[in-house]
């Protein structure tokens, strides 16, 4: 039997209901308003709207009927006629629905309604259901005709209109709360870091810093001690997002609280020490890789300890190297880890730099990963200095070619902008001119960082050298009396050049003159075997009309701080 409502009537009904759905913007008086002229629509008892409640995908029931609202009747997933219509996204129009097997027996048992005909509809985006609707039981008649049923899935196809407008509205609105919010958490996080560039007197930090989102687990940092020194590195936390974050910010601020110790500790103790206190804040299964530098601008020393990542890479001046320092475990694991460290000279290169494992590990389109090739050619066509770090930069994200990042980056460089000491004196062979000899290997030798003990020998064998040259390699007479002496530093080694134009002896001679020792009066008398004790390798030769004393001191191993 048809519904004796008039079409037009109806119909009106229908554009009224669409001017007011495209200016809701509450769902809770959008669903109110759609229910109450859905009723007018199919003109029928009861009108409800079913929306599936987060991930269980339970479809909650909004009902005319008011008792059904206050007791928040929900559809498991699947059951009912509705969980059936959401699941086939097929209409049905049933006479009987009370013994209907699909009718969820639940739903109309907490109402004192006899649910007769009923026509559910699901509300479609495309393939998507959105929910559904039902109608039931007709004013007018026994069951909801076929008009009813085009009438309904016509109001249904304005409903998911509306629910798509809000859902992609609610959407946006999430997503600028979450931009603004982890805009917020980068301020704060970015709060923890020191400023990315700085000048600690001789000694310039420039630093990059990509996290793969908005926030991210890396980090670097720089500190100057009161003593002069400067503790400076890299981090990666483990995981990603906010957690990382938060660990990142506990690492950092530990590192800021325990710098200080580094006055009186070494950089193998200080690690140690921080390792402990990470270990009492950070949750089981989490840790920190850093890669940590000491340099102390006054002796000219730096020391490395490395737990968990990549070695630091030093320009010596013609190409980037990696330094072999021991490995360690990250921190935070367990407080029973001990960390060691290795001690070089800062002038063991000019330029120096520490980076965490994100820039070896970005992908480009073809699936390479940096570290393959890409990484060892950028740092070859470089040559140190200024304009490096922007120079690997540019190579870096060339080779990620806007690829997105699965992992943060972080790289800081280190370079030295102190004079170095001139390798290279001449004078005049006098007893005078001696200690100019003395302070220029003493200069020389501070400036590479070598200690007292080792300065102190290379100074008294090369004061042996140029007294005897002084006493025996020109005649009383001479009056040209010119002499060069030139040292160089090698990874294991210190090598030293005395040049002159006097007469010279040969390695025999300095061989008979050495072995035994004599006090006998002869040339070089005692120097000669206090020159042999000294240094690993002497050499005596003549090139161009001139003298030649090579002598090569072995460097001690390199030891803790």
């Amino acid at each position: 039997m048809s519904n004796p409502q008039p079409i037009t009537s109806r119909q009106s009904v229908l554009l009224e209901v669409a001017r007011r759905l495209s200016s809701t913007q509450n769902l809770v008086e959008l669903v109110d308003h759609i229910l109450q002229r859905s009723r007018e629509v199919m003109d029928c008892e009861v009108c409800s709207i079913l929306l599936p409640d987060g991930p269980s995908e339970d479809l909650l029931i909004r009902s005319t009927l008011d008792p059904i609202n206050a007791m928040e009747v929900r559809v498991p997933k699947g059951k009912g006629i509705a969980g059936d219509v959401y699941a086939t996204k097929t209409s049905v129009n049933i006479e009987d629905a009370l013994n209907d097997p699909r009718h969820f027996r639940p739903a109309s048992d907490q109402s004192d309604l006899v649910t007769r005909a009923m026509v559910t509809i699901p509300l479609l985006d495309g393939d998507r259901c959105l929910g559904v609707m039902q109608a039931i039981n007709p004013n007018n008649g026994s069951a909801f005709t076929t008009q009813d049923v085009e009438m309904f899935e016509t109001f249904g196809s304005l409903i998911a209109v509306t629910l798509m407008r809000l859902e992609s509205q609610k959407k946006a609105i999430l997503e600028a709360e979450n931009r603004q919010q982890l805009s917020l958490a980068t301020e704060i996080q970015n709060s923890f870091l020191p400023a990315p560039q700085v000048r600690l007197g001789d000694v310039a930090v420039e630093t990059f810093y990509e996290p793969a989102s908005e926030v991210g687990g890396d980090f670097y940092f720089w500190h100057q001690i009161d003593d002069g020194k400067i503790l400076l590195g890299v981090g990666d936390v483990c995981g990603k997002g906010l957690p990382a974050a938060l660990d990142m910010a506990r690492g950092t601020t530990l590192i800021a609280s325990t710098a200080h110790l580094c006055v009186s500790m070494n950089l193998a103790e200080w690690m140690t020490t921080l390792n402990k206190r990470l270990c009492g804040v950070m949750k089981a299964g989490r840790f920190i890789a850093i890669n940590a530098m000491l340099v102390c601008p006054k002796t000219r020393r730096v020391w490395l300890c490395c737990a968990g990542l990549p070695g630091a890479q030093v320009f010596d001046g013609k190409a980037w190297k990696e330094v072999a320092a021991p490995g360690n475990a990250p921190l935070g694991i367990t407080c029973a880890a001990r960390y060691t460290e290795m001690s070089l000279p800062f002038s063991t290169g000019r330029q120096w730099m520490l980076y965490t494992d994100g820039i070896l590990e970005v992908q480009n389109s073809a699936g390479e990963y940096f570290e393959d090739s890409a990484f060892a050619a950028a740092m070859q066509h470089t040559n140190g200095g200024e304009g490096f770090l922007k120079h690997l930069v540019e190579q870096w994200h060339t080779f990620a070619d806007d690829s997105s990042y699965q992992d943060d980056a972080t790289v800081l460089t280190i370079t030295d902008h102190s004079p170095p000491a001139p390798d290279e004196i001449a004078l005049t062979c006098h007893p005078d001119t001696l200690r100019l000899v003395r302070e220029f290997i003493e200069t020389w030798s501070a400036y590479h960082g070598l200690n007292d003990e080792f300065t102190g020998l290379l100074v008294l064998g090369c004061d042996e050298v140029m007294s005897n040259i002084c006493k025996y390699a020109y005649c009383s007479t001479s009056t040209e009396r010119a002499a060069t002496c030139r040292m160089a530093s090698a990874p294991d080694s210190v090598r030293i050049l005395i040049e002159h134009y006097g007469a010279g002896i040969t390695n025999e001679d300095f061989q008979k003159l050495v072995a035994p020792p004599s006090i006998d009066c002869r040339i070089g008398g005692l120097g000669l075997h206090v020159i042999s004790e000294i240094f690993d390798r002497v050499d005596f030769r003549r090139e161009e009309g001139r003298s030649v004393i090579e002598l090569v001191k072995s460097l001690p191993p390199a030891s803790p701080g």
